[in-house]
């Protein structure tokens, strides 16, 4: 006893070392402990601060594209409002001149102001004038019964320009020539309308 007694005391510096030794290791095992618990806990709370940014970013985008896409709707309503009210005018004036106008403005006239109407004299239309009618329209139509050049496989085809025929009657009416051009004027009308309506639609989406 006296033996292990005096070896300790030969040997206190290094008991001393031991024990700070395992003093120190307990301490710096429990720093590190709470240091990894407080870096965990750190990391925890910044990835979750960063998903409810993101979520938060994510909420705000499709808040935004919601409210895009609605004006888009509404701008393209208010576009084909505006077209079929176009369209709801064309109609009421083709239907104005069919039932009213042009058999009575085509079939008489007034001699003078005040004077009774009395039947218009006969409206003569040769050939070649609805050929070139149609020309300057752009329609390219077949010619009428009354100017085909040839049977056969022209049968279709206008009179030259400087032929005889061209100077034939060609059967068309006053009254034919307005409703053609009705219905020409209300194939325009509506492909005005129609661009009309996109043109506003793309100026709204600019702004």
């Amino acid at each position: 006893m006296n033996t292990l007694i005096r070896w300790a005391g030969d040997h206190l510096w290094l008991l001393l070392v031991i024990a700070f030794a395992a003093a120190f290791g307990v301490h710096g095992s429990g720093m590190y402990d709470s240091g990894y618990r407080t870096a965990k806990a750190e990391g925890e709370s910044a990835l979750q601060s960063l998903r409810l940014e993101y979520a938060e970013q994510g909420r705000r985008a499709a808040q935004e594209s919601l409210l895009l896409y609605r004006q888009q709707v509404e701008r393209a309503n208010q576009a084909e409002l505006q077209y079929l009210s176009a369209q709801d005018e064309i109609q009421r004036l083709k239907h104005q001149l069919n039932q009213e106008r042009i058999a009575h403005v085509s079939t008489q006239y007034r001699p003078a102001p005040g004077a009774a109407p009395v039947p218009a004299p006969r409206f003569i239309v040769t050939c070649g004038w609805l050929r070139d009618f149609n020309a300057a329209l752009g329609t390219g139509l077949p010619a009428t019964a009354g100017c085909r050049a040839t049977p056969g496989a022209q049968a279709a085809a206008w009179p030259a320009p400087g032929a005889d025929a061209e100077l034939l009657e060609s059967g068309v009416s006053a009254a034919d020539i307005l409703a053609h051009a009705r219905d020409y004027g209300a194939w325009a009308l509506a492909n005005l309308a129609q661009l009309n309506a996109l043109i506003d639609l793309h100026d709204k989406d600019k702004h």
